[in-house]
């Protein structure tokens, strides 16, 4: 996320809502305010993101500076979720696309954390070479631990991203042929027109899911290699202006759509949300796009 006082934009409308009619407020009531907006675009892969937030002059900064401090513990954590999971997916859309794979590496027994880590490093270390006498580029992986220890978690097993080029079979065979190892299932990503975010929240869930040591330090969501390229963005003050942002958020069903697509040629849209606040003026705009086919990049 772009925006330093997002934690105060808690109220959420999307295209959907509206359609269905479950507004919490109505569209007019919507405070989109009389300030400017500034826009982030980022491009990850086929997937473009539109951010749009309010631009506070001093006294509206420190306003919400002050509405901040009031956010409790448990909304904070749950942004910072929020946007562990963001960061995940859009580093998913930059690095993988469809000729890439998911695999699923299981155990038949029930290692320690520490043992499955070293058999995990190793199983990279043995595809690294598969890859290196293939004369394919090197390895790159997103991959999050699933179960854990305790009478009621699941047995540890590894979900992973990986990029293509080895043959489905042989990366299979090379798991199997770790001590205690159970079943490795592999297929094929398959974006659709959301891309690839389905896949990524549910690996994205697999730290949740699991049982953390109390004594244990920072554990991470997800891991991934050296080698992952960042998605790049850029910020504008006049892509959005404050009419566009009005017409977006009162009426997206129609508007977002036709405004968005004016703003990014060569790019379909897929969804927009609004958030709004109770205590400051403004909204924050996400829309999501995807490149169309034969769409150029502004890079």
């Amino acid at each position: 996320m772009s925006w330093e006082y997002e934690a105060l934009f808690n109220r959420q409308e999307t295209a959907m809502m509206e359609q269905l009619n479950i507004w919490s407020a109505q569209p007019t009531a919507v405070k989109v305010g009389t300030m400017g907006y500034r826009t982030r675009t980022t491009w990850a892969g086929e997937r473009l993101e539109a951010e749009v937030y309010p631009i506070y002059g001093r006294e509206q900064r420190a306003e919400a500076r002050a509405r901040k401090a009031n956010v409790s513990s448990d909304a904070q954590k749950r942004l910072n979720d929020k946007r562990a999971e963001h960061h995940l997916i859009l580093m998913i859309e930059t690095n993988f696309t469809r000729e890439d794979l998911h695999l699923l590496l299981t155990y038949e027994t029930e290692p320690t954390e520490k043992r499955a880590m070293k058999d995990l490093q190793n199983f990279f270390g043995r595809v690294r070479r598969a890859r290196k006498a293939a004369n394919l580029p090197p390895l790159k992986y997103v991959y999050a631990m699933g179960g854990g220890e305790g009478e009621n978690e699941k047995r540890i097993h590894f979900h992973l991203v990986v990029n293509g080029g080895i043959e489905r079979d042989h990366l299979e065979r090379i798991w199997r042929a770790t001590p205690g190892a159970g079943r490795a299932d592999s297929d094929r990503l398959q974006p659709d027109e959301r891309g690839l975010e389905a896949i990524t929240k549910y690996i994205f869930k697999q730290h949740k899911d699991r049982a953390i040591d109390p004594g244990a330090k920072i554990i991470r969501r997800w891991n991934g290699s050296r080698n992952l390229k960042k998605p790049k963005s850029s910020t504008s003050d006049s892509r959005c202006s404050n009419a566009r942002v009005r017409r977006i958020a009162h009426d997206m069903m129609n508007e977002a759509k036709r405004e968005m697509e004016k703003v990014y040629p060569g790019y379909r849209f897929v969804d927009c949300s609004v958030y709004y606040s109770d205590v400051i003026d403004g909204v924050y705009i996400r829309c999501v796009m995807r490149k169309n086919e034969g769409g150029m990049r502004p890079w």
